[in-house]
């Protein structure tokens, strides 16, 4: 009887949780939009108490249902990530972005490379490994805080492609890096072919897999009705193209912009396609859904974090700050003073967290044998929370006129508001954006 309370005790438990899980994410979300606080450094925290320092949660209770939840947010938040950009937006910031996304990676990439070689006195292919798996901004981190941020609409979808473009430069790099090291074989090729042909090939196959679902969307009603429908055809997509060993989180951001943008095909094709492939009913369901992966993800991702000793956490700070030390510079470089206000570089500036891809590159060395495997996990996980701290810090700040006016002669480039053509800040106060 006593095993029998506790099962049951055990099973509300989780009932109750999944609940204050729901509420949660919505009172977080609430409470970032009024404050600027945001939710994601919260989420971490919760489940880093919860976790690492009270011992109430382990990831191995996840067990295998972790890499799935991380995956599933990721596919969800990039799916409604492509539902929000349009043609417009995408042509005039896809060079920006590719532009930020290559002088970042490539100038934190440098730094990284030469603190691990010659400070931490690890071997150069550690070095150049440990470099290459903080190279990407976290989509799942930039995506979710960019919507409710008072930065124009180009500065988002500039930081909002940028995290796609350098998960696929870092994830592909770091991986042909990795097989080299193993089998002491390297191929440049196999980069370019990764970074270039391949990024291209999923993206359309991205857009191909958005005109079936509009045609069976238009030949199939009761596709219409159903619920989550096209978040599970993102999901189908994603894998059957990682399954092709191409890069599915570009397929699926293509996939949701193409989805969005149906009205731009041709009158022969809108004839035997569906012009409204997703409605504003799905697209508040799907808000939902995203909101309660995010809040579950974070709270894992916080579960997951581990700090091995003071001198990793350390060095992880270090690092962290070079981060955002080197996308200012960045940022001085490429965004012109006379397109974005000082918000829109603050913001852009402040954007430099670590996240998923980070944490799943950060553990394959360990996993495949590697020496010096424990160096680029420990260091990058330590790296993770505190980058997205440090993002959330800065993020808060720059809303705020008062510290815009104090960090003034650093950002003297650029003007407090935009220069009217569309790129004024603009405060979104809706979550039905």
């Amino acid at each position: 009887m006593a095993v029998n309370n506790r099962h049951n005790f055990s099973m509300e438990y989780i009932i109750v949780s999944l609940a204050f899980v729901f509420f949660l994410g919505h009172g977080l979300q609430w409470l970032f939009m009024k404050t600027k606080v945001p939710d994601l450094l919260i989420l971490i925290a919760i489940g880093f108490i919860a976790g690492p320092v009270l011992g109430l949660i382990n990831p191995s209770d996840f067990g295998k249902v972790g890499s799935v939840l991380t995956t599933l947010a990721l596919v969800v938040i990039l799916y409604d990530g492509g539902l929000n950009l349009n043609t417009r937006d995408l042509v005039s910031s896809s060079l920006p972005a590719a532009l930020l996304s290559l002088a970042g990676a490539i100038l934190i990439g440098i730094v990284a490379f030469l603190m691990a070689y010659i400070v931490a006195a690890q071997e150069w292919y550690i070095a150049l490994l440990f470099a290459l798996g903080i190279g990407s901004t976290s989509a799942a981190v930039v995506m979710p805080m960019v919507r409710f941020l008072s930065a124009s609409k180009r500065a988002k979808t500039i930081l909002s492609l940028e995290s796609a473009f350098t998960d696929v430069l870092a994830i592909v790099c770091f991986l042909v890096i990795l097989d080299g090291v193993i089998e002491n074989k390297f191929s440049f090729q196999e980069i370019l072919v990764g970074i270039g042909p391949k990024t291209l090939s999923s993206v359309l196959m991205g857009i191909g897999f958005g005109l079936v679902w509009s045609f069976l969307k238009r030949k199939f009603s009761p596709l219409r009705t159903m619920t989550f429908a096209g978040e599970a055809w993102a999901l189908f997509t994603f894998g059957l193209i990682e399954i092709f060993d191409f890069n599915g989180a570009m397929g699926v951001l293509a996939l949701g912009f193409t989805l969005a943008n149906m009205n731009l095909m041709p009158d022969w094709l809108l004839s035997t396609v569906e012009k409204d492939a997703v409605t504003k009913n799905e697209i508040s369901l799907l808000g939902e859904l995203t909101l309660i992966l995010k809040t579950v993800f974070f709270i894992y991702l916080g579960i997951i974090l581990k700090f091995s000793d003071l001198t990793t956490v350390l060095f992880g700070l270090i690092i962290s700050l070079c981060i955002f030390i080197t996308r200012f510079f960045c940022i001085q470089l490429l965004m012109s003073k006379d397109e974005y206000s000082r918000l829109d570089a603050m913001i852009m500036t402040a954007m430099g967290p670590r996240g998923l891809a980070a944490a799943v590159l950060a553990s394959l060395p360990l996993q495949k044998g590697i020496e010096g495997g424990h160096f680029i996990q420990d260091s990058i996980f330590a790296i993770i929370p505190i980058s997205i701290l440090f993002s959330a810090i800065f993020v808060m700040l720059s809303e705020r006129e008062s510290f815009r006016l104090k960090a003034k002669t650093l950002f003297y480039r650029y003007k407090e508001n935009g220069n009217g053509n569309g790129n004024e800040a603009t405060a979104i106060e809706s979550t039905d954006s």
